[in-house]
């Protein structure tokens, strides 16, 4: 079956493979990518003409070697299908792969039909400007062309020199701060989802996509959870049974002792600890839109899942623990990005004096 959908500012596209399952007694219908010799790949539950639902057809493409015939061969399609399909692509991370795929579909449904040797500079300058996010399209045109390049289908890199306009200046995501937590506790008792969902993440300070992942298996004899980062590769080390590090505090030790206690009331034989009730994985976006939504219902306005993130961040600054130390446990890479933890915190107690620092002793012992 052919799903039509409208590019950005295009002609109609033709989605070809796509057959829809709607399950008997359902009003829902679910869309899958089929070719014949291969499983069936489900689609995301999103517009066929959405950035995700494009990269994911474009990701089942490539899987099942799907080539367009129509593409010229020296068009700007022609060379990203070919890239698309390299040993490189598929060396990409998980994330990085879906970062580039929907830029690469977003190019393709909008300049595809252009004969990639005349692209000059100009012209890549004028497209990174133009896109929603430059940062990441820049980057999409340099791995283009730094392919091509060792392909032999060019001898230059037109991307060399352009640089994507400058971002303008944000915290992001703010952390959440220990009222806006205390008050999100308040609303959602223990035995709810979206109470485990909040001690978990706050917990380990893991990013959504990894949140879905965890599971009882990760925890290793000495009591320690461990997990390689979807993002970075790295590996991130949380203490889950072990004996808290010298620098935890009073309210550490009771975040953990929170977090047991949702995952006591809530956790069924699962591999993972946030599994849905058929035992389903959850999806990252779906988790975000847990916390958020339960956030608001907290009255606690503009505060995220990765604000959470920050959160456990900025309480290992608070309590003292080196940039090393908290990079171990959120899996951070960055020194600089961690530092900015440590100087606030380190400022914050420049100006508190020692009747608080006895204090903060006192409720450690």
């Amino acid at each position: 079956m052919r799903s039509p959908v409208r590019g950005s500012g295009g002609p109609r596209v033709t989605l070809r493979y796509l057959v829809p399952v709607t399950p008997k007694g359902s009003d829902r219908t679910y869309w899958y990518f089929r070719r014949k010799g291969h499983k069936l790949i489900p689609m995301p539950d999103e517009p066929h003409d959405s950035a995700e639902f494009l990269a994911a057809y474009a990701e089942a493409k490539r899987t099942t070697g799907v080539r367009d015939r129509r593409a010229d061969p020296g068009s700007l399609t022609g060379t990203i299908d070919a890239a698309m399909r390299s040993e490189r692509f598929a060396g990409l991370s998980k994330v990085y792969r879906a970062t580039m795929t929907r830029h690469m579909v977003e190019l393709q449904n909008t300049v595809g039909t252009a004969a990639f040797r005349a692209i000059r500079e100009p012209h890549i300058r004028a497209n990174v400007t133009e896109a929603t996010s430059p940062q990441d399209r820049l980057k999409a045109w340099r791995w283009l062309c730094s392919w091509a390049m060792d392909a032999g289908l060019r001898a230059d890199d037109p991307s060399r020199d352009v640089t994507a306009p400058a971002r303008a200046r944000s915290d992001g995501h703010e952390p959440w701060t220990l009222d806006e937590i205390d008050a999100y506790r308040e609303r959602w008792k223990i035995g709810t989802s979206k109470r485990t969902a909040f001690e978990l993440l706050y917990w380990t300070g893991c990013r959504i996509g990894d949140g879905v992942r965890l599971g009882p298996g990760m925890v290793d004899r000495e009591g320690v959870l461990s997990f390689r980062q979807n993002k970075t590769g790295g590996i991130a080390y949380v203490p889950w049974t072990c004996i808290l590090p010298d620098y935890a505090t009073t309210r550490m030790h009771t975040d953990r002792e929170q977090l047991h206690a949702a995952l006591a009331a809530t956790s069924g034989a699962h591999m993972t600890f946030l599994a849905t009730e058929r035992g389903r994985t959850r999806s990252d976006k779906a988790l975000g839109t847990m916390i958020r939504e339960a956030a608001v219902a907290s009255e606690i306005t503009g505060k995220s899942a990765h604000g959470l993130r920050k959160a456990r961040a900025v309480a290992l600054a608070d309590a003292g623990a080196s940039t090393i130390q908290i990079g171990a446990w959120t899996g951070h890479e960055s020194l600089k990005e961690i530092e900015h933890y440590t100087i606030a915190a380190n400022r914050k107690r420049a100006v508190m004096g020692n009747v608080v620092e006895r204090s903060a002793d006192m409720r450690r012992r």
